[in-house]
């Protein structure tokens, strides 16, 4: 008998808005039976961009997250920049419980704990995207709630504890 498992998509920190593009479009692809998860914090952006042109694309990635299925987008932070990301998901039309925001991971974390419907299950895929927070973190609670291993989806292997 296997032990059940997620995957889960991970870019190499600092990950910067247009690599978490091609990680979406990655996550969509990668879609089976079971949800897509996509748990984003502050991203990194080129230098140059001034806040407000971070958060515009900060609000396209959110759009982007919903125009290509994601079935669960967790913004994770609380800067305006991810505070975009989520809006930029419910204006785009993610309604209900597809789209939510958390001021921490250690927030994002416990939401296995306390909702149901953000608790990932055996067959998921889930996608990281961050610039600094411990994403990973976030993965591990939520492994030891559901009884499930991860698998990276790059090497196929199991993270080290």
């Amino acid at each position: 008998m296997t032990t059940p498992s997620v995957t889960v998509i991970r870019g190499n920190p600092p990950v910067s808005v247009d690599d978490a593009r091609l990680l979406l479009r990655r996550l969509a692809e990668s879609a089976g039976a079971g949800r897509t998860w996509a748990v984003i914090a502050e991203l990194a952006s080129p230098a140059g961009l001034t806040e407000n042109q971070r958060v515009v694309e900060h609000d396209l990635l959110g759009r982007l997250a919903v125009r290509l299925a994601v079935d669960k987008t967790l913004c994770v932070g609380d800067s305006r920049s991810v505070h975009a990301l989520h809006q930029g998901a419910v204006m785009e039309g993610s309604w209900g419980d597809e789209a939510r925001i958390v001021a921490s991971a250690d927030e994002a974390a416990g939401l296995a704990d306390t909702d149901p419907d953000w608790r990932p299950a055996a067959g998921d895929v889930i996608l990281l995207a961050t610039a600094t927070a411990d994403l990973d973190a976030v993965v591990s609670a939520w492994s030891e709630h559901g009884g499930w291993q991860v698998v990276v989806a790059a090497t196929g292997e199991e993270p080290a504890p």
